[in-house]
This record gives structure tokens, sequence and C-alpha cells, in this order.
């Protein structure tokens, strides 16, 4: 068994009386406290010039020393050494002492003449704490030296989700960018680029593949360091897209600039060519605003890499002009993430709700003359109505039942209001269903449990036996429970038994203790105990009535 190892702490003990410092340093058993060195001043100057040169971990000092006094120390450690600990020994008693004390975090307060034993346990504990601190930085940094390692696929994944038009509120998206130390702020110029494999990613063995993409970002990194910084992922066509932050003082706008940014784009496809011994094709677009404009950016470089390159191997760079940037006549709200099939598959109603107000609004807004789009928002949400619908086992006729025949005829002359109102009753009547569905397995789970409780009373009828029976974990049967019937399960198995026993006293003549056994209860008087808290009578006196 591995043995953890105690690092010994450090001491300095400080008064302006010698030999309290002398006795203190000589007579307390420190190593056996865990402090391996004990340092002794007889001055506040002396005790920081002592902390200067080797801070110690714990501090004992004197509060009424000639000239300054052992507040201000303490002042200085909390200011300066903010990890060591003080504890404070004065002849005084007064409450303002402890309380100035008190404001610059002492670990103690002693009043002299203080015992061996009240210091030295006062010692322990701060000892304790500093280790416990010391285990929780350890555990902090290495939580951190993570976080550190995996930036790269952090800052890949919330770029994918800008790319893909995943909507992150302003001082959300500000903090997820200082978190991951990203050199761009809102508002901010970014250009894009987008690099593809021309081999093919699918004939690559993915750790081959990982290496190269993490070659090509260092490349690029290297290639753009001058003029700013590079932040890159992967997307989900397999094609890498890689955005260029300006340096602070840098402008995009700058003809010069972008010319050097062009250049730059020519040695990055030369230097992966000659380093990698591999042929990519590489569109740079145009420039825009971070984060409003990320979505248009790329979905511009899509267009031109398909219309462009196609499935040509030996292109140069090619670098858009400003009028080949369009603007896509698309739903973006309708196909963003979440898509509305994933959130109601999680059975997530409220965010499927919003999601459906989002698509409509937008409708609203841009869409709403517009048949195609209209007709293409009616069959996106009809195909994830009958998603969701099979993959629960229904058939979407049967589920909707005459809104079903109502969306057939809705296709051939479709308006928003109509699309609205048919849409809204689908959804509702998918939410009633699942609620349903949610409801009637809670109440057969429920049922199960109360059969299973009424063939079992004689046995050792516990939350686990029961929750073993119906294959459930026990928190969730005990919490669906209550939540059915308003009674938790252990005073439904205790009634019962109750109810039992008070019909056998009524009706037979069977011995007290036997009932009891009969039920469960080894021990008669906890029986006698658990039957009059639930009926007020004793089980002789309910028999007597």
């Amino acid at each position: 068994m591995e043995v953890q190892r105690i690092t010994m702490l450090s001491l300095l003990l400080v008064d302006d009386e010698m030999h309290i410092v002398e006795t203190l340093a000589a007579t307390i058993p420190w190593a056996e406290l865990g402090i391996g060195t004990v340092h002794k001043a007889y001055s506040v100057s002396e005790a920081l010039d002592i902390m200067n040169m080797t801070p110690a971990d714990v501090v004992i000092t004197d509060i009424s020393m000639p000239g300054t006094d052992g507040l201000e120390l303490v002042k200085s450690i909390h200011l300066y050494w903010k990890r060591t600990k003080c504890l404070l020994l004065s002849g005084y008693a007064e409450f303002e002492y402890a309380q100035e004390a008190i404001k610059h975090q002492i670990a103690g307060y002693l009043l002299k003449p203080v015992r061996d034993e009240e210091l030295i346990a006062r010692v322990q504990q701060v000892v304790s704490s500093i280790h416990q601190e010391n285990e929780l930085n350890d555990i902090y940094e290495r939580a951190m030296k993570v976080a550190r390692e995996q930036l790269p696929k952090i800052r890949s994944e919330l770029l994918r989700d800008l790319l893909q038009g995943k909507r992150i509120d302003g001082p959300q998206l500000q903090e997820r960018i200082g978190l991951l130390e990203l050199p761009v702020h809102q508002g901010a110029e970014i250009g894009m680029m987008l690099v593809q494999f021309k081999d093919g990613f699918g004939e690559s063995r993915g750790f081959e593949l990982s290496l190269m993409e993490f070659a090509i970002g260092n490349l690029a990194e290297e290639t753009f360091e001058d003029l700013g910084a590079v932040w890159m992922c992967k997307d989900i066509h397999d094609y890498l897209v890689i955005v260029l932050i300006p340096k602070p003082g840098q402008a995009a706008a700058n003809p010069s600039y972008k010319k050097q940014v062009e250049k730059l784009c020519d040695q990055l496809y030369a230097n992966v060519q000659q380093y990698l011994r591999v042929k990519i094709s590489m569109v740079m677009g145009n420039w825009g605003t971070f984060p409003d404009q990320v979505t248009k950016l790329y979905d511009n470089l899509l267009m031109v890499f398909n219309k462009r390159f196609g499935h040509e191997k030996d292109l140069p760079v090619y670098v858009m002009s400003e009028t080949e940037s369009v603007t896509i006549h698309v739903l973006k709200r309708l196909y963003e993430p979440p898509m509305l099939l994933y959130v109601m598959e999680a059975g997530n109603w409220e965010a499927a709700r919003e999601k459906l107000e989002g698509i409509f609004e937008e409708l609203g807004q841009d869409w709403s003359e517009s048949s195609e789009h209209l007709t293409e928002a009616f069959y996106t949400l009809f195909s994830s109505f009958s998603y969701i619908a099979h993959k629960n086992g229904h058939k979407l006729a049967h589920l909707i039942s005459g809104e079903y025949s109502r969306g057939k005829e809705l296709s051939s002359h479709i308006t928003l209001e109509h699309l609205k109102e048919w849409t809204w009753k689908v959804f509702d009547l998918f939410e009633r269903h699942a609620l349903n569905e949610t409801r009637n397995a809670r109440v057969n789970a429920v049922k199960e449990a109360q059969k299973f409780i009424q063939g079992s009373l004689a046995d050792h009828t516990s939350l686990q036996s029961i929750a073993d029976h119906l294959q459930m974990n026990p928190a969730y049967l005990s919490r669906i429970y209550k939540l059915e019937t308003g009674e938790n399960l252990s005073d439904y198995v205790t009634r019962l038994k109750v109810e039992q026993a008070a019909r056998q006293l009524k009706f037979t003549t069977k011995k007290i203790y036997e009932i009891a056994m009969e039920l469960g209860y080894q021990n008669a008087n906890y029986f006698i105990k658990i039957f009059k808290k639930h009926v007020g009578l004793t089980p002789q006196e309910y028999r007597n009535t």
C-alpha cells in the first residue's frame, strides 16, 4: 500500500521577550506536530526580513511589542503571504484586539500565559488545515492542467457550434471566450479559411488523421503568428475551418493587411505539401464580424468551395472576392442546433416549444409570403413528428388522428397561420400523449409495488427488495410512489401490516407475539409500539374494545 508522505512545515516565532521565544522553540515538540523548521524573531522588522527570505507556513506572534506591533505584522503577512497562517499571543483580553485580528483572517487568538496543551492543540488544527488546503490546491492544479490540455478540443467544439448557428447569448459567449483564453471579442473582425484533404478523410486511419489535423493547425499558427491568432476546428463535413483573429492594432480592412494574409495562405498551402506530403484544397473567404457573421462566412465558404473545386485535386489556393459573398436565403432557426426532433426525443417539451416559437418568429419576419419556405418548414416538422412517433412504437396517423389528414391537405395550399395552427395542435397531442405515457408507467409501477407488498407482508419487505422485484432504482421507486400516492412507500407497508394485525386481533385467537412474527416483526415490543402509533391503542387494548 502506498504511504502518503506528509510535507513538514516551517514556523516563525515572534516576540520581543527573548525568553518566551526561546522557551517555546525548545520545549514544544514541533516535529511531532509536523513542523520541521522553527525560525525565531524578536521584532516585527526582523520577522519581515525572515519572511522575505524564507516565508513560513505558520507564524505565532505576540501582539504587544515596542514600535510596530503584531497586528501590523499580521496585516503585512495577509497582504503578501496569503497562505501563511497566523496565531496571535497576547496578555490583553480586550475584545477589540480579537476583532481587529479577525479582520486579517488569523487562525487563532491565545491569551498569555498560554498552556502548552492549548498551544499544541491549536497548532495541530492549523497544520491540519494547511495540509487540507494544500491537498485541495493540488487537486485544483491537476484539474486546471487537464483543462489546459483539453483547451484546443473545447475551443474547437465552441467554434463548431457557432458555425452551425447555435445561439449563445452575449454575456455567456463572452464568459466562455474568456475561460477558453481566446483573443477575440464581440464585434471583432475575423477572417475564415476552409481546408480539405484532397486524398479524402475516409482513407486515413483515425489516429493518423488526428495527427495530420494537429500538424496543419501547428503550421497555420506558425504561418500567421505575426498577423494574428488561429482558431481551428473540423466541421461536420470533415473540412478544417481556420479562423484568423487579427492582432490588436491590425486592421483587416487595410488592403495591405489582406494582401499579407493572402500571401501567407499560399505559404501555408506550400508548407503543408512540403512538410506533410499531403494534397489539400484551400479557400480564403471574406472578412466579417464576430460572432454575428460567423455562420454567413462559413456558409459562403462552403458554397464557393463546392463551386470552385469540385473533385479537382491540384488547384492552388482560391481567394474569394467581395462579389462572391451572397445572402443565403435559408431557414436558420429550423436547422440550427438543437434540432426539434432531438429535444422532443429527449422529452424536453419546454425547449421544443421554444424551438417552434423561434421557427415561427423567423417565418413571420422573413418568409411569411414564401410558399417554398413555408412548405419546407411543414415537411421538416412533419418528418420530425413522424420520427418521434415511429421511434416510440406508434403510427403518426394513430397518434394525431384527424390532424394527419389535415396535414396532408395543408401541404398543397399552405399559409403561415394554417401551419402554426396545425403544428401547435399536433405538438399538444404529442406532449399530452408523452405525459400520459409517463403517468401510466408510474401508475403501473405503483400497482406492481403494491401487489408485491400485499403478497409478501410476512417477509422482510424493504424498499430494496421491492425495487429489486420491479428492477428499478430504489430512490426512483420511492420518489414516483410518493408523487403518485402522496404517501411514503415504507408508510404504506407499515399501514398494511397494522391493518392485517387489526383483523387478526379481532377475528382470531392468536397471541400478539404470533401475529407480530407472521407480519415480519421479530421484536413483539417494537410491533406493539408501531401498532399504538398508528391506531392509538395497544394491540391488547384494541382486542378488548
